[in-house]
């Protein structure tokens, strides 16, 4: 491994005669700057050693020394002899934070470092010991690199909150709390296999979160140490004993007279309609059960017959493979009309808020009782494939499910699935 870290200064120097500090590593030949929250004037800093100094030997000192001390005090708001020291001392954790990483992954000869890598790691809080500053770090890079839609960030910082508030009540942090400076953190080595089972207990009593809440909060966690396991951190898994239950849930698919009514409702709109280009987005969802972030990004979907070339959302941040998902051509004719009417490549994009509301409007308008969301056309997919013969291992590749019980939960056997079953028995026994 080709590599080198030297601490340096930013050229030209800012109005107060002061240059920025920045740690500069050297990866394979590519550079990568790293600034630093110091700034220190270039005759009182020795490249070499890459130390601030307070002072300069007497034969180094030449014209304007004096005048060089009392504007860099000035600059500094103190006496340089403190803020160098403060300043190198500083220096010395940003040099142990790169050796970290360097000496990480020369142990580990099978591991590749590039430029790219070192300013991810690096730029995660405590270089992989604080689980909390971790999670945080890989949301926002995550977000930024398009891994994850606004929604999910959302979501995912929702639940680092929770944990930020948790790590308040636990022992270790005590000294942070009545230092008040320091925050509070949940190292990687603290991690025991009570941890899950006091963070759900802590949902439930503090916030009376219910079973569903609580175990989107388990999932979104599990997600982040999966991923620190994938940056070679080690720690103790929190969850190897915990089981994270859930329970159906209140939402509903719509009955087949309700879909009917729908689509009859859809081919009567206006085009360019506001309810038009809703309807053709989640109508196109009731008949091929993309999720949410996917049905946004269709723009991006590549479409060869009945076959759509995606990157789904929830997939592709473990690899580039993009997924060729077979739909029906009922929702091919629903994105193709929006391709040809709104001028887009995918779906005309409303606020999630916006479009439930009018959704909800169009559903009291045409009298259909099932409360009608964005998520539910999803589960009207899932229990019409059911409805209709489909075979459950089937619809499980179809909606990107490694477990065929998280598929189930979004199959509603209804009344008239159950007797529509009742009756074939019956058809069956007369038969024989």
């Amino acid at each position: 491994m080709s590599f080198s870290a030297t601490i340096n200064l930013r050229k030209p120097a800012q109005k107060n005669g002061l240059n920025t500090l920045r740690l500069q590593v050297i990866i394979h030949r590519k550079v990568a700057n790293i600034p630093l929250e110091l700034a220190w004037p270039e005759r009182l800093f020795d490249e070499e050693a890459g130390r601030c100094l307070d002072k300069l030997p007497r034969k180094k000192q030449g014209a304007g020394y004096n005048e060089l001390l009392a504007r860099t005090e000035a600059a500094v708001g103190g006496p340089l002899a403190g803020k160098a020291a403060d300043n190198n001392l500083l220096i010395g954790q940003v040099r142990a934070k790169a050796n970290e990483i360097f000496v990480r992954y020369r142990l580990q000869p099978e591991l590749v470092l590039t430029a790219d890598e070192f300013l991810r790691q690096y730029n995660t809080t405590a270089s992989g010991s604080d689980f909390l500053g971790y999670m945080e770090t890989r949301i926002a890079e995550r977000y930024k690199k398009g891994q994850i839609i606004e929604n999910t960030r959302k979501s995912h910082t929702s639940t680092l909150r929770k944990l930020q508030e948790f790590a308040r009540t636990l022992p270790s942090n005590k000294s942070c709390l009545r230092d008040g400076t320091k925050p509070v953190t949940i190292p990687f080595n603290s991690f025991t296999h009570k941890f899950a089972g006091d963070f759900d207990a802590w949902l439930k009593k503090a916030h009376k979160s219910c079973t569903n809440t609580r175990s989107g909060r388990h999932r979104n966690v599990k997600a982040y140490l999966e991923l620190a396991r994938r940056d070679k951190i080690t720690f103790d898994d929190p969850y190897a004993y915990f089981v994270n239950t859930t329970v159906n849930g209140k939402w509903k698919a719509l009955g087949e007279e309700e879909l009917a009514a729908l689509e009859t409702y859809y081919a009567s709109t206006e085009v360019g309609s506001t309810h038009r280009r809703m309807l053709q987005k989640f109508l196109f969802s009731c008949n091929c059960g993309l999720r949410l972030g996917d049905l946004k990004r269709m723009g991006e979907a590549k479409v060869n017959g009945q076959l759509v070339e995606l990157k789904v959302q929830k997939t592709f941040r473990y690899d580039e493979k993009e997924t060729l998902l077979p739909i029906t051509k009922k929702a091919l004719s629903y994105l193709q009309a929006s391709r040809e009417e709104n001028g887009t490549e995918g779906f005309f994009l409303y606020t999630d808020q916006y479009t439930n509301r009018a959704l909800q409007k169009i559903a009291l308008w045409l009298g259909i009782k099932t409360k009608i969301h964005h998520h539910i056309g999803r589960e009207t997919f899932a229990t019409n494939f059911i409805r209709r013969g489909g075979k459950v291992e089937v619809l499980q590749k179809l909606m990107g499910h490694k477990k065929l019980s998280m598929t189930m939960k979004y199959v509603h056997v209804d009344e008239a699935m159950k007797q529509a079953e009742i009756d074939r028995l019956d058809a069956l026994d007369d038969a024989a």
